[in-house]
């Protein structure tokens, strides 16, 4: 049986990988797609899909915070906060 640690460790990557792509998908769109990121642009299907992600994002970051990820991310070896 795995050990809460070790969930929480897994659901913390999982939550992390899930951002980071949520993170490569808002570069995309703002540097491929012309996707305003100012929170008040005007709608197109750029801009709105960025919105998306961002709420998207917003939630990643309840759930990695639920995890208590700041204490996970002192030992993750591939964080960028380590670099």
């Amino acid at each position: 049986m795995v050990d809460d640690t070790a969930r929480d460790r897994a659901i913390y990557h999982a939550l992390k990988a899930a951002d980071e792509v949520a993170a490569a998908l808002q570069v995309h769109l703002v540097e491929e797609h012309g996707a305003d990121p100012d929170r008040a642009a005007a709608q197109n299907p750029s801009t709105n899909a960025l919105k998306l992600l961002r709420q998207a994002r917003e939630r990643l970051g309840e759930g990695l915070r639920a995890v208590e990820a700041d204490n996970i991310a002192e030992s993750d070896q591939i964080s960028l906060r380590n670099r």
